[in-house]
């Protein structure tokens, strides 16, 4: 019998094919992340590998600049839970990478989207019997979307495992009323959740911008003692948002924030800020100073300034200068500066919710490498300021060599300078010159922030 002509055949019900917004589809989506992945795990964990990086270079530049925002977004979030995770990943032996995706995704997330269903399917998973523990509160409950992954088998589903060895070592004992150990573990448990979105008002009265975010659709969550800093949902796209277009809205964590309030600079006055190669520290000491005095913010690398500079160009900001340093000399003459901000390279701990990768980088080894640069970085800030003049310290991370244990050196050996107690910035109590921020306290970065002021000249040749 002859076959009906196709113009013959009854028609057929289309499935529309599922895709991100002008992106890929979803089947293909998903098949690139399965192709990503191994490369991208062995130059993070081999190589120390950035994540970015890593991506960036598995499916090449060019593939980069022709995906979306939606595309690039979920394929950084399941890599970085890969990585995240891979502590509890890497010993169950899973042979297919669809796998080790899926779980990632399950560990990380509170929904199992398009994406993670293709994984499932192709790891001849049942979707409709997996559970999604990245609203877990504690490990307890964590850990029960692991062994139900692995349906009965063995597991260890240690959360120490999914760090490096040497946390145990250098982490203080977090504050609370609990014992230690539920302590530590409530620290492991908030920097191993991904990041929340914090944004800040720079140049303008916050409440008109948190207003047009809200007619905007965004429900901002202001910080009851920065009111110039909110939390948004994770998912925020802020690029419609004009006061995001011109500068005055930007993102930055909270414990950044609060680092110029600790500075607390006036206006008119002249600060260096020796800092984490970015502009983020230089802009919010201009605005603390309402765009009046100086801010010099050094950079040792040129390309880094100059991506500073742009930013800066764009912001509502006059008064910093971005400028060309030779890592040795303070800028200018020595013991002229109102106040430096010290936030040199760290660990890094505190970074562990934005970059999962940064705990397998650094290595222990590393960190009295990162403690003699930072003490390097407090000496030349001593040389730059004047008498009764202030240096803030800060570094995002907790490890007690890059925080107070350097401090506490410091001042031994610079008997010129003391702590210079200031009010906490995100809660209502003093402090003693020092505060650590912690993520399950203050949902953000952990980071150390010193104050000290210098009384008065220092010896004869001790500069």
């Amino acid at each position: 019998m002859p076959k009906p002509a196709a113009t013959d055949r009854p028609a057929q019900p289309q499935r529309p094919v599922q895709r991100t917004p002008r992106g890929k589809t979803m089947p293909a989506l998903a098949a690139l992340i399965s192709t990503l992945a191994p490369r991208v795990v062995r130059d993070v964990l081999d190589r120390g590998k950035r994540l970015e990086s890593a991506i960036v270079d598995a499916q090449g530049e060019d593939a980069k600049k022709r995906s979306t925002r939606s595309d690039r977004r979920l394929v950084n979030q399941s890599l970085a839970s890969l990585v995240r995770w891979w502590g509890w990943i890497e010993p169950l032996r899973l042979v297919q990478v669809e796998d080790q995706l899926l779980l990632a995704w399950l560990l990380d997330s509170t929904e199992l989207s398009a994406v993670p269903r293709i994984w499932a399917s192709k790891a001849a998973k049942d979707y409709s019997r997996l559970s999604c523990g990245g609203d877990a509160p504690n490990w307890t409950a964590r850990a029960e979307t692991l062994k139900r992954f692995v349906a009965g088998r063995a597991v260890a589903a240690d959360p120490w495992m999914n760090f490096p060895a040497w946390i145990r070592d250098e982490l203080p004992l977090p504050p609370g009323d609990e014992s230690p150990k539920i302590r530590r573990l409530q620290f492991l448990h908030a920097v191993q959740q991904p990041p929340s979105l914090w944004v800040a008002v720079r140049g303008e009265t916050p409440k008109p911008v948190w207003d047009e975010l809200r007619e905007a659709g965004h429900k901002p969550w202001v910080q009851r003692r920065i009111e110039s800093a909110a939390r948004l949902e994770r998912d925020a796209d802020l690029r419609p948002i004009e006061a995001f277009t011109r500068g005055a809205l930007i993102v930055e964590d909270l414990a950044s924030q609060a680092v110029a309030k600790v500075c607390d600079p006036d206006p008119g006055e002249r600060w260096w800020d020796l800092g984490e190669g970015s502009s983020l520290h230089a802009t919010a000491l201009a605005d603390e100073m309402r765009g009046k005095g100086t801010v010099v913010t050094t950079f040792e690398h040129e390309p880094a300034r100059r991506a500073a500079a742009l930013k800066i160009r764009n912001s509502p900001f006059r008064n910093i200068a971005a400028k060309a340093w030779d890592g040795r000399h303070a800028p200018g003459k020595p013991g002229t500066f109102d106040g430096v901000l010290v936030a040199p390279p760290n660990s890094g701990v505190g970074s562990w919710r934005r970059h999962p990768e940064m705990r397998w980088i650094v290595k222990k080894e590393q960190i009295a490498d990162f403690a003699a640069r930072q003490r390097h970085a407090l000496e030349l800030a001593a040389t730059a300021v004047r008498p009764g003049g202030t240096i803030v310290y800060t570094v995002g991370t907790a490890t007690l060599r890059e925080t107070q244990t350097l401090i506490n050196e410091f001042l031994q050996a610079r008997p010129e300078f003391r702590l210079d107690p200031f009010p906490h910035p995100l809660e209502d109590e003093e402090t003693s010159g020092t505060v650590q921020l912690w993520p399950q306290i203050h949902d953000c970065e952990a980071r150390f922030i010193a104050r000290l002021i210098r009384t008065a000249k220092p010896a004869a040749g001790a500069e």
